[in-house]
């Protein structure tokens, strides 16, 4: 990975020795957004910005690489196909994390998962669904970042946004599903089944509260992963039935 982003950066570095162009850009806006620091003391001399971005990948831990990754990929001046290269190079390196929605590294342990997620990040491209869109990416965030209480509670909060999103007057995940069950949206079973996931995040303390509850949830990366791919699946499942049934305005 480290290559990749040397030989990009040599790629717009002048004779000179100053990098330049959209890397320049980034650099600088990380220098100032990200690290909090001075604007008058970032340079774009390549033996100040080589040092610092090596050191990232030979010292850093994989929540600061992948911090910098995610920074890169989601910078308006983005590299162009970078994040496709980054998922090469996890694909290739035989790295348990993939990049998807383009801007976003989140744990896989197969295509299937990465294409469920990629599938769910697509269906909630729509306006109406941004806030379920946002829940999702914060779910894969916390995967990553080992918080697995968040990443299961923004995984259930997506969920809850889709349905409430299809059934504006729905209160709450549980009206919002029998509604949906209603117009024929949802199957009871699958009903039934998603209310009892829900019923789990609620029940289990430091889950859906974890600002009030004083105990550590008692969920690993297991469930975290088994929910973010569950809760995208559903999310897909619910758009589509929603689409069928005539509650999404085309």
């Amino acid at each position: 990975m480290g290559i990749y982003i040397h030989g990009s950066l040599v790629a717009k570095t002048s004779r000179e020795g100053y990098v330049f162009g959209d890397w320049q850009v980034i650099l600088r806006d990380m220098h100032v957004h990200r690290y909090h620091k001075m604007a008058d003391e970032f340079t774009s001399d390549e033996d100040v910005l080589y040092p610092q971005i090596k050191g990232i990948f030979v010292r850093g831990t994989y929540l600061e690489i992948f911090g910098f990754l995610q920074w890169v990929m989601r910078h308006p001046n983005c590299v162009y196909e970078f994040a496709r290269n980054v998922d090469q190079r996890l694909r290739l390196g035989h790295a348990a994390y993939r990049v998807v929605n383009g801007d976003t590294i989140v744990p896989v342990s197969s295509s299937d998962e990465k294409q469920t997620l990629e599938r769910a990040f697509s269906d909630l491209a729509s306006t109406e669904f941004n806030g379920a869109r946002q829940h999702l990416k914060l779910a894969a965030e916390g995967a990553t970042a080992g918080n697995w209480a968040g990443s299961v509670r923004e995984s259930i909060h997506a969920v809850e946004a889709t349905a409430k999103s299809l059934v504006p007057d729905a209160k709450e995940l549980g009206p919002a599903l029998a509604k949906l069950e209603g117009h024929g949206a949802i199957h009871k079973a699958m009903k039934q089944g998603f209310s009892s996931l829900y019923g789990f995040t609620s029940d289990e303390k430091g889950i859906r509260h974890a600002l009030l509850d004083g105990d550590a949830a008692k969920v690993d990366q297991t469930d975290a992963l088994f929910m973010l791919g569950a809760c995208a699946a559903f999310v897909s499942y619910l758009i589509n039935k929603g689409r069928a049934a005539g509650l999404i305005k085309e």
